[in-house]
């Protein structure tokens, strides 16, 4: 199965990265996609296997991914 987060961020021509998945969750998608397609996605944007066991959680993995980025 397709992940829909990484298709939506290839329909907007956009590559996989913190910004991106932060501002796909707090814009508008929050809980629209299942947890396993959010780790899947941020793993692909941080380069290591991600898991969050819940969407406070994935908030708090992006925040930190943001941090690093500056």
């Amino acid at each position: 199965m397709e992940n829909p987060i990484l298709a939506r961020l290839e329909r907007l021509g956009a590559k996989p990265s913190p910004l991106w998945l932060w501002t796909l969750l707090v814009l508008q998608e929050g809980e629209r996609y299942p947890l396993p397609f959010w780790n899947e996605a941020l793993s692909r944007a941080v380069g290591r296997k991600v898991f969050c066991p819940s969407y406070r959680a994935l908030e708090r993995r992006l925040e930190e991914a943001l941090r690093s980025c500056d």
